[in-house]
C-alpha cells in the first residue's frame, strides 16, 4: 500500500536529486519548477510574468542604455522606491515559490539524513534569494534621502533668467548650451565667512555632451558685476577697491549686503554668479558648491586618487613678508606618480606657499582630470553609501528636483563627449588689470565648434570693440609638450591635465 504524500497527491518516485532540480529550477526560473511538477496554472502564472518582467527590463535597458537607464531612475526616487518595494514583494513570492515546489518535491520516504539535508537546502536557497534586498533597500533610502536633501526647491534661485528647460524625450531642445558655475569653498570652523577658494564654470553643449571647464582666478581686480547685479549699488564702477577687491570677496560682499537681495536664501552664491557670469560673458545657470572638507572627504571616499605631481608641494606653509614661516609646513608630496589621500589632495589642490595662484589653479584642473579618470561606475557602487553622505553634508546646490530628469539625459551625452579645461592664468590674463573683453573672446574661441589650441598670450587692456573672437591671437605654443615643472596650460583635454 503506497503512502500519501503531503499535498494529497498520490506517491510516485520522488528521490533526493529530482527534489534538488525541481527546487533549484524554481528558484532560477521561477515556476518553472512548479510548472514540470503538475502545478500547472500557478507554476504557469508565475513562469510568465517573471518572463515579462525580464523581457520589459531587457528593453527599457536596451533602449536607454544602462548608464542612462539607471540615471532615469536615480533621478526618481519615489519611482526606484516603488520598484524596490515591488521588488521585494516579488521576492517574497518567489520564496513562497520555491518552498511549495520543495514541499511538491519532497523525496518519498526520506532517511534522516536525506530530510536534513533536504531542508537545509531548500532554507539556504530562501535566504539566498531574499538577502540581497536588505543591502538593495538599503541603498534605495540613502539614495533617496541624498536627493531630497540636496536637490530642493527651498534652495531658491537666487537669480532670473535661467535657462527654459523643457520636458519629454529632449528637454535640452531650447537650451544648445548649459553653464554651471562649481565652487570650492575654504570656510571651515575657526575661519569666519565663505572664500571661494576655487572657481570654475562648466559650458556644456547640450547636444554633443561637449564640455569646456574655465578656471577663474580668484585674485581677479576689477570685477565686473553688471547692472542685474544687486552689489553695482553699492560699487556702480564694478567691484574696484585695489587688492582688496578680489574675485573671491564677492561672496562675502553679498552676505555682507545680504539687504539688497531680498528673499534670496543665499546672496553670497548669487552676487558670485552674476559676476563670473560679466567675467565670462556667459549666462550662468546653476551653481554647486563644496567645502574643503567634503573635498578631502570625497577623494577618501572614492579610495584615493593617483596623480602625476610635476613638482614637490608642501602640505601646510604659511607665507609672510614673502617668506615661509619656519614650521608651517607640516610635510610635503613628493614629485612623481603618487596615490594621495583626501588630505594630500586636498593640499595638492590649494597649496601656494612655494608657488602661486596660477599653478595652484594648474593643479586644480589636474585634480579634476585625475578623478575623472579613475570614476568606475561598479566602484563608485560600491562606494555610494560614503559618496552620498559627503554629499548630503558638505555639497550644496540649486538645481531644483524637477530638473533631474533632463540633468540625467544631459550626464548620458556627456559621457559620450569631451571634456576640455581652460583656467585663465597669467598665461591669458593681468590679474592686476584685466582685459574683460579678451577673456570673453577666448570663451567664445574655447566654446566654438573649432577652437584655437595652445594657450593665448596675454595682452594689455586695449578697445576691442572692434575685434571679433575669430581675430582672437594666440602663441602656437603646443599643450603636448609641457615644460617639466609645471603642469599644462591652455585649452586642453581634461583627462591630460595633468
Amino acid at each position: 500500500m503506497s503512502s500519501a504524500h503531503p499535498t494529497g497527491a498520490p506517491e510516485r518516485r520522488r528521490g533526493l536529486g529530482r527534489f534538488v532540480g525541481m527546487t533549484a529550477l524554481g528558484a532560477v526560473l521561477p515556476g518553472s519548477g512548479l510548472l514540470l511538477s503538475g502545478r500547472r496554472i500557478i507554476g504557469g502564472l508565475l513562469l510568465f510574468s517573471f518572463v515579462a518582467l525580464v523581457v520589459g527590463a531587457a528593453a527599457f535597458i536596451y533602449v536607454k542604455g544602462p548608464t542612462a537607464a539607471a540615471l532615469y531612475l536615480g533621478v526618481r526616487p519615489n519611482l526606484l522606491t516603488a520598484l524596490v518595494v515591488a521588488g521585494v514583494v516579488g521576492l517574497v513570492v518567489l520564496a513562497a515559490s520555491v518552498i511549495h515546489t520543495a514541499v511538491v518535491n519532497w523525496p518519498s520516504r526520506p532517511q534522516t539524513g536525506k530530510r536534513v539535508l533536504a531542508t537545509l537546502f531548500t532554507t539556504l536557497l530562501v535566504v539566498g534569494l531574499i538577502a540581497p534586498a536588505a543591502p538593495a533597500v538599503q541603498y534605495v533610502m540613502i539614495h533617496r534621502d541624498l536627493v531630497g536633501t540636496l536637490f530642493t526647491d527651498s534652495h531658491g534661485r537666487g537669480t532670473e533668467g535661467a535657462s527654459p528647460i523643457g520636458s519629454g524625450e529632449d528637454a535640452w531642445r531650447d537650451v544648445p548650451r548649459l553653464n554651471v558655475m562649481l565652487i570650492g569653498s575654504d570656510a571651515y570652523p575657526g575661519r569666519p565667512g565663505i572664500r571661494t577658494d576655487s572657481m570654475i564654470v562648466a559650458s556644456i553643449d547640450t547636444r554633443s555632451g561637449d564640455s569646456v571647464l574655465f578656471g577663474v582666478p580668484r585674485n581677479l581686480q576689477n570685477v565686473p558685476l553688471g547692472p542685474s547685479n544687486p552689489l553695482s549699488q553699492i560699487y556702480p564702477e564694478g567691484y574696484n577697491c585695489g587688492r582688496k577687491c578680489l574675485m573671491n570677496e564677492v561672496w562675502n560682499e553679498g552676505d555682507t549686503h545680504k539687504d539688497l537681495f531680498p528673499g534670496d536664501p543665499m546672496p553670497g552664491m548669487t552676487a558670485t554668479r552674476l559676476a563670473l557670469s560679466e567675467v565670462l560673458g556667459l549666462g550662468i545657470d546653476y551653481g554647486v558648491v563644496i567645502d574643503i572638507q567634503g573635498f578631502s572627504a570625497l577623494v577618501d571616499a572614492m579610495g584615493g586618487v593617483d596623480v602625476n605631481v610635476r613638482e614637490r608641494i608642501p602640505i601646510g606653509g604659511k607665507v609672510e613678508n614673502g617668506r615661509i614661516v619656519p614650521g608651517s609646513i607640516n610635510g610635503w608630496i613628493e614629485a612623481g606618480p603618487q596615490h594621495l589621500n583626501g588630505y594630500q589632495a586636498m593640499w595638492f589642490s590649494r597649496s601656494r606657499a612655494t608657488t602661486d595662484d596660477f599653478d595652484r589653479m594648474a593643479r586644480q584642473r589636474c585634480m579634476v582630470g585625475a578623478l575623472v579618470n579613475q570614476v568606475n561606475p561598479g566602484t563608485m557602487l560600491d562606494r555610494y553609501p560614503e559618496l552620498a553622505k559627503v554629499a548630503k553634508d558638505h555639497v550644496y546646490t540649486d538645481v531644483p528636483p524637477q530638473h533631474l530628469g533632463a540633468w540625467a539625459e544631459l550626464v548620458s551625452r556627456m559621457q559620450q563627449g569631451k571634456i576640455r579645461s581652460l583656467p585663465f592664468t597669467d598665461k591669458i590674463v593681468k590679474v592686476g588689470n584685466p582685459d574683460y573683453d579678451r577673456i570673453r573672446d577666448v570663451v567664445q574661441n574655447a566654446i566654438s565648434p573649432q577652437p584655437t589650441e595652445g594657450t593665448p598670450a596675454p595682452s594689455t587692456p586695449t578697445s576691442t570693440s572692434s575685434r571679433t573672437p575669430a581675430e582672437v591671437p594666440s602663441t602656437p605654443t603646443s599643450t603636448s609638450s609641457p615644460s617639466s615643472t609645471g603642469p599644462k596650460q591652455g585649452l586642453v583635454n581634461v583627462k591630460d591635465a595633468c
